[in-house]
């Protein structure tokens, strides 16, 4: 068995958000919640293989420890731990890029 994933309230609320965002602009629900499912289902590839993806360029004196990747063009960030993968962010990629 791999890490345990654990979403932060942060990037839970931003998810939430890219279904409503997402819903308003696509008026389907159910392309709306396809495309939330697969973006909150791209993280369990992570309990195994958590290093998949490149080192989080966006982030400010990465450790190493911070990947990210994207997944229907959100960008998804997430800090590698001993025993878990925390999801700290999901942001809509082609806005425009912030540091933290």
């Amino acid at each position: 068995m791999g890490k345990t994933i654990i979403w932060t309230h942060r990037a839970d609320a931003e998810l939430s958000e890219a279904f409503l965002e997402l819903l308003e602009e696509s008026k389907s629900i159910e392309t709306t919640i396809k495309v939330i499912t697969e973006i909150y289902e791209s993280t369990e590839v992570l309990m195994e293989n958590p290093e998949i993806y490149k080192l989080d360029a966006l982030k400010e004196n990465n450790k190493g420890n911070i990947r990210a990747y994207e997944k229907h063009t959100y960008r998804i960030s997430y800090l590698i731990e001993e025993k878990a993968i925390y999801i700290l962010r999901v942001r809509y990629a082609r806005k425009e890029p912030l540091g933290y």
